[in-house]
């Protein structure tokens, strides 16, 4: 979760540009604002860098990275550049900028990180534009199409922000879980389990190759201990990329969630 104090720095940034709408954003222009050159050049071994002299920066970026990527680069690298302005130098991987198999990254890094998904998708914009809508990956597209970050970037933007009780998770062929993101709140007794659960959407989709689209099932199916009996949660799962599927699954009644963390003495 994007800390507030990120928020607050480029809530104050863009309203000293001017940025409004998702339009608007230029990261070229907001890193040439803080007097640094971005450049695009093939790398080899790291995805970006950024070399800082004084008061003034070059990021270069890795122009046979698709274009999602290399923004989320040029995102990355300001982040090092607002925090360790004039004393920088840094070359940054793929696995840097990659959260999404829970690998544990350097803390510098996941600051960039956070500063550039705040940069790509501002909090104060994306609140306004996914209010009343559902956790499906028709939103995700939607709010992708307006700004300039990738389907995956998106995603855990959305759950991140707090904004869906819920999670989403990734799946092999076979059922197993890769990785997953779970919103802040989300206690850790409602995590997805490492196998796909019978009678889940993901579940459908793996063993019957039947796209249920997005759905509600049984509270149950996705909590452990019988939490969630008498509810029901919204789930969507579909085929993502090659040998990856994605679930996205979402307590709208979140009463269940808070109820049990009260029987625990959490609240």
């Amino acid at each position: 979760m994007t800390s507030p104090a990120v928020q607050n720095e480029v809530f104050k940034l863009y309203y000293e540009l001017g940025i409004t709408e998702p339009g608007e954003i230029d990261l070229e222009a907001i890193a040439f604002y803080k007097d640094a050159i971005v450049k695009r050049k093939p790398l080899s071994g790291c995805e970006a860098r950024i070399i800082g002299v004084d008061s003034k920066a070059i990021i270069t970026v890795n122009e046979r990275s698709p274009q999602e990527r290399q923004n989320f680069s040029i995102g990355h690298e300001l982040g090092h550049w607002f925090k360790d302005r004039g004393k920088i130098g840094n070359l940054c991987s793929k696995s840097d900028m990659d959260e999404s198999c829970g690998q544990r990254i350097k803390h510098n890094e996941k600051v960039a990180n956070s500063f550039a998904s705040e940069l790509i998708m501002p909090s104060f914009m994306m609140k306004t534009l996914i209010q009343g809508r559902p956790f499906t990956s028709d939103t995700v597209r939607d709010i992708k199409s307006q700004f300039c970050g990738s389907f995956i970037v998106t995603l855990r933007r959305l759950i991140t922000m707090d904004t869906y009780m819920g999670f989403f998770a990734s799946y092999n062929r076979n059922g197993n879980r890769n990785y997953f993101n779970a919103s802040p709140s989300l206690p850790g007794d409602f995590f997805p389990p490492r196998t796909a659960p019978v009678g889940s959407a993901i579940h459908t989709l793996l063993s019957q190759n039947r796209d249920l689209g997005p759905t509600i099932v049984d509270g149950n199916i996705w909590c452990r201990d019988d939490l969630a009996s008498d509810t029901v949660v919204h789930e969507h799962a579909f085929h993502y990329f090659e040998d990856e599927f994605l679930t996205l699954v979402w307590w709208q009644d979140d009463e269940p969630i808070w109820g049990h963390m009260e029987r625990k003495g959490e609240l």
